[in-house]
């Protein structure tokens, strides 16, 4: 995966049609979002402060009826004054009880034609402050009140920090910040009173935050492009060491001891892989048996331990006809009718592998769908003297199903039932259980992971036939598993009292 020139350019591309999209639509948004929020607080507002002055009385006679407008103000952030106006003049206002000034022309032409309420912005004659002016209808006059444009103006600028905004009267002249222009903006008519607001972003800080976002987009994109070329060169060299150990025959074959529970005899054993990788020590399978699965290389590795198996068998059954080894098979691997063909050309052609040899689903994969498939290929090879075991019963998929729809000889009890089954009521009904099923189906059962004397304790009590672990052994090589098993079957002996406990000190080389 190389990045020419036409490869980056095509990337910027899309960073920024990206970037643009998701501004342009979070922008868009927002703006509708602010408009209303403005909108509503506006009217909610207006329509407070006109109830307020409304509730004063039009005719005011002495200062107590002056001092409720003083009141009145000095509770608002951004009212400034109040005047009453009747027959063209000023009648009082908060800081004059009584005028007699005529109001201006401009104003009377408003009054004789706007529909009330209206409101303006104008720049006082008297201190150059500029002021909102709203005019509502009374009952024989009308009011003026002139609030704080700075303040109006400074609380929209807040109202969001990133967007700009104002608001214009129903003749578009400013009452709420100057007009500007903006590429992208949200318009939002008040219902109640004769003003709409527009909040949104300008040309220039658009491009900006395109810009940004685009670079960031770029940025992101290049990172992932480049780790997940990390990851394929590395897939791909991984790929490429495993082909070279399997040319190399680095994987070899480890066997853990499958005890009998009543004779306590080594009946069986697991066949476990190993790498032992060139410049490494020898690898368990958690290092690379995952990603030999995912990538089908498990075939040629599991064709490799059958030939290792082939030879291996002679020795391990030669004191003990009915020793049996078990390897694991995936349903990837049992559905491939090419490469099980193999693996029963490979069978035939050895004797030593037409007896005393099991095949274990490893249920990482949905069976359901498969159930005519392993039927058959379970069939076929049982007509050769291959048994069949299902393992890690109760943690895979559709294992009750599969048990049910399946014939197998044994059951493989994972070790999570077993490792908590003597400080776990629910575990341990749950592996009560699944001795019961087992019976019933008429299957050999062997226990997994079992690591103490009172789990091995708890699973004779349950008539459970077989145990593996470490209670007995690890995993050992072929030469090490002879001399284990030598040396465990002749201690089995003295071990058979009821009363004993085990306590083996086996040959262990991991």
């Amino acid at each position: 995966m190389s990045f020419s020139l036409k490869k980056f350019f095509l990337i910027a591309l899309l960073s920024i049609f990206i970037s643009s999209s998701l501004v342009v639509t979070y922008l868009s948004y927002r703006s509708e979002q602010i408009s209303f929020e403005v909108n509503k607080s506006l009217n909610s507002s207006f329509t407070q402060l006109k109830k307020d002055v409304l509730l004063i009385q039009e005719v005011h006679n002495h200062s107590q009826d002056l001092n409720k407008l003083v009141t009145l103000i000095l509770a608002s952030r951004s009212l400034r004054s109040v005047a009453y106006i009747q027959d063209d003049h000023y009648v009082y206002s908060d800081r004059q009880l009584h005028l007699n000034q005529k109001i201006s022309p401009s104003l009377q032409q408003r009054i004789k034609t706007e529909a009330l309420p209206f409101l303006y912005r104008k720049q006082s004659s008297l201190n150059n402050i500029e002021e909102l002016h709203f005019v509502i209808k009374g009952k024989n006059g009308f009011y003026q009140l002139f609030l704080n444009a700075r303040y109006m103006d400074d609380w929209l600028d807040n109202a969001d920090l990133t967007l700009n905004g104002y608001v214009v009267n129903n003749h578009n002249q400013p009452i709420i910040n100057q007009p500007q222009k903006l590429l992208i903006k949200a318009v939002y008519q008040s219902p109640q009173y004769p003003f709409k607001v527009v909040i949104g972003e300008p040309t220039q800080d658009v491009i900006m935050l395109i810009a940004m976002g685009a670079a960031f987009i770029f940025a992101f994109i290049l990172l992932g492009l480049l780790f997940a070329k990390h990851l394929y060169n590395n897939n791909f060299s991984f790929r490429v060491d495993i082909e070279r150990a399997i040319r190399a025959k680095e994987f070899i074959a480890y066997y853990q001891p499958i005890v009998s529970n009543k004779s306590l005899q080594c009946s069986g054993a697991e066949l476990l892989c190993r790498w032992h990788h060139k410049k490494k020590r020898i690898l368990a399978p958690n290092h690379f048996i995952t990603k030999v699965e995912e990538s089908g290389q498990i075939k040629a590795i599991t064709l490799q331990l059958l030939n290792q198996l082939a030879k291996d068998k002679i020795q391990l059954c030669k004191h003990n006809p009915d020793f049996y080894i078990s390897v694991n098979f995936t349903l990837a691997m049992l559905r491939d009718e090419a490469y099980m063909a193999e693996v029963m050309a490979l069978i035939k052609k050895n004797t030593s592998l037409q007896s005393g040899l099991v095949f274990e689903l490893t249920e990482r994969e949905n069976t359901t769908c498969a159930m005519r498939e392993l039927n058959t290929v379970m069939t076929q090879f049982r007509q050769i003297g291959v048994r069949w075991a299902l393992d890690d019963f109760g943690t895979g998929y559709s294992s009750l199903s599969s048990v049910r729809s399946l014939n197998f000889d044994i059951i493989k009890i994972d070790k999570l039932f077993v490792l908590t089954a003597d400080t776990d009521a629910i575990t341990s009904s749950i592996l009560k259980n699944i001795a019961y099923l087992g019976k019933g189906l008429n299957c050999k059962m062997v226990a997994e992971g079992v690591e103490t004397q009172t789990q091995f304790n708890k699973l004779l009590g349950l008539n459970i036939d077989y145990s593996q672990g470490y209670l007995f052994s690890k995993p050992m090589a072929i030469k090490d598993f002879l001399l284990f098993q030598h040396s465990f079957d002749h201690r089995a002996y003295i071990c058979q009292q009821p009363d004993l406990e085990i306590n083996y000190q086996p040959v262990v080389v991991e």
